[in-house]
């Protein structure tokens, strides 16, 4: 349940929505930036709009498939067609589900073509954003074909990155082209895709160019579902993945679902919305496959909700949207909404556990997809938990202009990232300690 304002008319008199509205009014005025939306070329715009699902190509069988150690790299192949000065290729590697189960994942790895710097490339371990569940929504499957979930978030995010000189690892996530378990917004499922990509191709191997990575500068970097995913691989990284010197990471418009029963009852019965549709189905079929102990679709789904379901592993991003908003969002959830779901969106949303490296967490304030205050409540949480966030609100930005804001406009998130590699401090406008406390008056930490 990514909420969206129109998604959450009518919470304004519940009390967390209360909550949240006072920690974003009250944000240290220093996460502000004066800056006006960033202009978008509608070509861009138009190539980005996910109309197309892909067809399946015979890389995601895994029928010879044998389970082996987390963040092995299976196999990969070559994607023809990468745009100069860059290698692409898909990858198959091991990855655990919830109960530590071994299972296949796919991903993209991009790659500067040129030489590598010496002690090899700077890593992104990247979450995508939105798009779907079904086996063909995943990044891996068409990145340079306009109009198709992998194009959507390929284009903003991964090409640049690697334009700058790093090489780029991103998860499909659990169950977006290999078979596996649906993984929408389940923080540490979509946090073991992510850490598990980066270990399966931290070595040179012949299948992915023999590229050397530099192990000393390793990042995550995700957007909306992604920005979540992100915040979960940092959480788990100290003891899931150890061996990873992850110096930071950034979170653009994370896609957090807050466990408040009150506040997803109001959405839940919301008569007039059709808008979050699409994400509450996916968090349905997500959350009974992976947390059984606690919800099930019958719990959390009404008659007309499960008769949505079965379309869910055939279509992708807005191809899969369109189809499921002919139903009033009230009359495909069951209210109130099921307690276990609740209970399991405590389990698996991120920000109840500090994080050991630092992180930017960027929000557009005309965002209409994800709303900001409750990007400002994850930000008050990681604060009192004590992390180190650098938080960076755009005033005019929605949620597809900031994918370029943070970007290109100081302060830039991938400035952010080169300085952590770089080991300079990270900076820290929070503005709260623990048990809220105040901090420096400019919010700058000292």
């Amino acid at each position: 349940m990514v909420l969206s304002r129109g998604g959450a008319a009518g919470l304004a008199a519940g009390a967390a929505v209360l909550g949240g509205a006072l920690l974003f009014a009250t944000a240290t005025p220093t996460s502000l930036v004066n800056a006006p939306a960033f202009p978008l070329d509608q070509a861009v715009v138009d190539g980005t709009v996910t109309s197309i699902t892909p067809e399946l190509s015979p890389f995601y069988d895994v029928g010879d498939w044998q389970a082996g150690p987390p963040g092995t790299l299976v196999r990969a192949e070559p994607i023809e067609g990468a745009p100069d000065g860059m290698r692409l290729y898909r990858i198959l590697y091991q990855s655990t589900d919830l109960q530590g189960n071994a299972i296949p994942v796919t991903g993209l790895y991009a790659v500067p073509a040129g030489d590598p710097p010496p002690g090899g490339f700077p890593l992104i371990g990247f979450g995508h954003g939105t798009t779907g569940v079904g086996q063909a929504c995943g990044m891996s499957q068409t990145p340079l074909t306009p109009n198709t979930p992998a194009y959507s978030n390929f284009v903003p995010h991964i090409e640049p990155m690697v334009e700058q000189g790093w090489a780029v690892v991103s998860t499909d996530y659990s169950g977006l082209g290999a078979p596996g378990p649906s993984s929408y917004l389940v923080g540490p499922l979509e946090g073991r895709g992510i850490l598990d990509s980066m270990r399966a191709v931290l070595e040179p191997s012949t299948s992915i160019g023999s590229v050397p990575i530099d192990q000393s500068k390793l990042g995550v970097y995700g957007k909306s579902q992604g920005g979540e995913a992100v915040l979960a691989a940092m959480e788990m990284a100290p003891t899931y993945a150890p061996e990873l010197d992850i110096a930071g990471g950034v979170s653009l418009a994370p896609g957090l679902t807050p466990a408040l029963q009150g506040v997803l009852n109001a959405v839940a019965g919301n008569p007039t919305s059709t808008s979050q549709n699409m994400f509450v189905l996916l968090i349905a079929k997500s959350y009974a496959e992976n947390y059984p102990q606690h919800t099930n679709l019958d719990e959390i789904l009404s008659d007309k909700g499960m008769e949505k379901m079965a379309i869910l592993d055939q279509y992708c991003g807005s191809d899969l949207a369109g189809r499921v908003v002919d139903v009033p969002l009230s009359e495909m959830l069951n209210t109130p909404v099921a307690s276990g779901l609740i209970t399991a969106l405590g389990e698996a949303m991120p920000g109840s556990t500090p994080l050991e490296m630092p992180v930017v967490i960027v929000q557009g304030l005309e965002d209409t997809t994800i709303l900001p205050q409750f990007t400002h409540a994850q930000v008050m949480s990681r604060c009192a938990l004590g992390d180190t966030v650098y938080y960076v609100r755009y005033p005019d930005d929605d949620h597809p202009s900031l994918n370029y804001q943070a970007r290109l406009t100081d302060p830039s998130v991938i400035d952010w990232m080169n300085a952590r590699w770089a080991g300079e401090p990270a900076p820290n406008n929070c503005a709260n300690q623990v048990l809220g406390t105040a901090r420096v008056a400019d919010g700058v930490d000292q």
